[in-house]
């Protein structure tokens, strides 16, 4: 043990609430539930992006997606950049004197906003080789305080279904028959969604081993005294209606904290969360100082305190998933009504290219009758300015209550805040002058 603070922030990749410590009486994560019994489970965290470089830029900068400028994805034709003038947690902490690391997936640029000092190439679905570059990491700086950031590729789509084939030495296969697997309400019960989901589970059962994998070399090396271990995503999971939407089953993400001088072990935490969060948390942690100029606050002294007070909405905003899928939206999340703004309601919601492809969409697309559940197909292809769902009766976001006139306060309140909250945050898609008009 050190006298140091460190982190290991590990990331999945399109990972919904699917463990066994959110309730999923299929899923095998074992390693993901003995974690969550040391630690604190949060039932409402929110990515505020549904898109994965979007997503990660908002974790490692602490600014939403309109803010920040890495409006989308960053590779190939693509060519979202964050913006040169943003900071972020390894550029802080590495000034701050912390080793640093991204170990797997990063997925976003400039290398000058995002300096981590170790980026081994490495295959980011193999836990064998996570696990091994981690350990060179750590033993090349056995007396600094580091921050270690693991992006697994896990379980999100491959080109061939979750990258299930071909199975890594010593690393376990386990498979899942589509007949057992849990459907979420807003997908349609076909034999198609069943066998995705049952390769999606696959996927992550594997996250779950290396995570596990992960945790036993921190402790084998003597860091896990000193260490702040972040486990989560970069969004939901990659079916329609989730991933790259403004609907809960996108946004609505598992996370789970540790840090040594845990009093609640095993405890249930009821904020409202999201990941712009996470930079103050962790930096917080580092007693490295927190940027005035961030939107949220840290999570860190909650931690140990069940009391909500204070915590009790939170804000969404996306523009980008692929160049091709602009569809741009803010969102104001409390803890029962949802008010969204789309910013481009006239223009069709596009799916991003690995769910256009999906046998699930093509699976929904050729049963119309059933196809699209709870949900409508308009819901998918023919979005309201405004939307106002009420969570607690309307899980699924089935709804639009915009117009009921006994919630015109709520959404007159609702909106306010959120043009409150785009003032605050510099939006340049806001245009106060004539497009918004708070009551």
């Amino acid at each position: 043990m050190t006298n140091y603070k460190s982190v290991l922030f590990i990331i999945a990749d399109d990972w919904s609430r699917i463990a066994g410590c959110y309730g999923n009486k299929v899923i095998k994560t074992p390693r993901i539930d003995s974690f969550a019994e040391k630690s604190v489970v949060f039932d409402h965290a929110f990515c505020t992006s549904p898109s994965c470089a979007v997503s990660r830029a908002c974790i490692l900068t602490g600014h939403h997606s309109h803010t920040h400028g890495q409006y989308g994805h960053c590779h190939g034709i693509h060519g979202f950049r964050t913006s040169k003038s943003m900071t972020s947690t390894p550029q802080a902490l590495r000034l701050a004197g912390f080793a640093t690391a991204c170990i797997g997936k990063k997925h976003v640029e400039p290398s000058s906003v995002y300096p981590f000092e170790f980026e081994p190439k490495i295959n980011p679905r193999n836990p064998n080789e996570i696990t091994s570059a981690a350990h060179a990491f750590l033993s090349a700086n056995p007396d600094k305080p580091f921050y270690l950031h693991v992006g697994f590729s896990d379980p999100h789509r491959s080109s061939e279904g979750f990258g299930n084939n071909p199975s890594f030495p010593k690393v376990p296969n386990l498979s899942y028959k589509p007949e057992d697997v849990d459907i979420p309400g807003f997908l349609p019960d076909l034999p198609e969604v069943r066998t995705d989901l049952a390769a999606y589970y696959q996927a992550i059962t594997r996250f779950d081993f290396g995570v596990g994998q992960l945790l036993d070399l921190l402790k084998e090396m003597g860091r896990a005294e000193d260490t702040m271990i972040i486990v989560t995503t970069d969004h939901a999971m990659p079916f329609p209606g989730a991933k790259a939407s403004f609907f809960d089953s996108g946004h609505h993400c598992p996370l789970i904290i540790h840090k040594p001088d845990l009093c609640k072990k095993g405890s249930r935490h009821q904020a409202l969360v999201n990941w712009t969060n996470l930079r103050p948390t962790i930096q917080d942690w580092c007693d490295v100082q927190v940027p005035q100029d961030l939107p949220e606050r840290s999570i860190l002294p909650i931690l140990n305190n069940s009391n909500v007070e204070g915590w009790d909405q939170t804000f969404f905003s996306h523009c980008f998933h692929e160049i091709v899928n602009y569809n741009p939206y803010r969102v104001l999340r409390g803890r029962r009504y949802k008010f969204v703004r789309n910013l481009s309601s006239g223009t069709n919601y596009i799916l991003p290219t690995d769910l256009f492809r999906s046998p699930s969409w093509s699976a929904m697309c050729s049963n119309e009758e059933k196809a699209f559940c709870e949900r409508e197909k308009k819901h998918f292809f023919d979005r309201s300015p405004e939307e106002l769902y009420d969570i607690i009766n309307d899980p699924f976001e089935t709804k639009n209550l915009i117009s009921d006139p006994n919630l015109e306060k709520i959404t007159n309140r609702m909106r306010t805040e959120l043009v409150a909250f785009r003032q605050r945050t510099n939006d340049p898609w806001l245009e106060i002058d004539h497009q918004e008009k708070p009551t």
